[in-house]
């Protein structure tokens, strides 16, 4: 990340390997390894069971790991 802003490569965007750069780079919450976060992250279930409710946004992300929050010390 420079000033920020990521650096997003269509290369990157179009392989699949978005979320593992997005996590490398400090993007995504690092707390806790990648493949456990990815797991976690996993919404079809709760989409699928929200179905077309107007708060579906708000709702499918209540289960998610939450962003990590960067000190500015």
């Amino acid at each position: 990340m420079d000033g920020g802003q990521a650096r997003y490569n269509w290369k990157v965007l179009l392989s699949g390997y978005a979320p593992q750069y997005a996590y490398e780079n400090g993007s995504l919450d690092t707390r806790i390894p990648f493949e456990e976060l990815r797991k976690l992250s996993y919404i079809d279930p709760n989409a699928r069971a929200v179905g077309d409710d107007p708060e579906f946004s708000r709702k499918i992300r209540e289960s998610l790991p939450g962003p990590q929050l960067k000190s500015n010390r």
